[in-house]
């Protein structure tokens, strides 16, 4: 089973040190966080982070891949995470339309696929980095705005649609907050269960 690394954990030739750490990966391999990757990987970090408080400091949760979501609150809420940007790091020159994925999805259960597509969490965030300028750091949370709505809200009034613009989220009136209360929007929010 995995554990969390450090990143002071040493690859090894021959049963000796190679003097290159796992950190000297994750520079190589993560550190331009506003690609469309990375960034997305760093949006779940930041909704699961917003719980920190909530968590003891014992607690080691780590990002599994393949889940039908992407997140797990405190109090159980299945959280979908989704991560947009007007930058991007290619270009300089226009601000991204933003958009983000809500298509409903095959859920994965570590041996098959499930027979039915459907959104598999309780709650989409909606995270947004609003800079649009590259001075800007993407690790100041001021330049982040979190937009959290109930899947029940998507799936009573756009069950089908694969893509949503942000305008378009907004009229779902999603709640807004910023990082400091990120966690406790989460936990607030209604839900509606079936």
């Amino acid at each position: 089973m995995a554990h969390q690394l450090t990143g002071n954990e040493e690859f090894t030739l021959h049963d000796k040190s190679t003097g290159i750490t796992v950190m000297d990966f994750w520079r190589w391999a993560f550190s331009d966080l506003i690609d469309n990757t990375q960034r997305g990987v760093m949006a779940e970090f930041l909704v699961y982070s917003s719980f920190k408080s909530d968590y003891s400091s014992s607690h080691t949760q780590m990002r599994m891949n393949w889940l039908p979501f992407d997140v797990t609150s405190p109090s159980g809420r299945r959280i979908e995470v989704k991560s947009a940007a007007y930058l991007q790091s290619w270009t300089t020159d226009f601000p991204a339309q933003i958009q983000y994925d809500i298509a409903p999805k095959l859920a994965w259960d570590g041996k098959n696929y499930a027979t039915e597509a459907k959104r598999n969490c309780d709650i989409f965030v909606f995270c947004l980095y609003t800079a649009l300028t590259h001075d800007k750091s993407i690790l100041d949370l001021d330049c982040w705005e979190f937009y959290v709505l109930p899947t029940s809200v998507l799936n009573d009034r756009i069950p089908n649609q694969k893509t949503i613009s942000l305008s378009s989220l907004l009229k779902l009136e999603p709640v807004k907050t910023d990082y400091a209360g990120l966690g406790a929007v989460i936990e607030s929010i209604k839900l509606q269960r079936k």
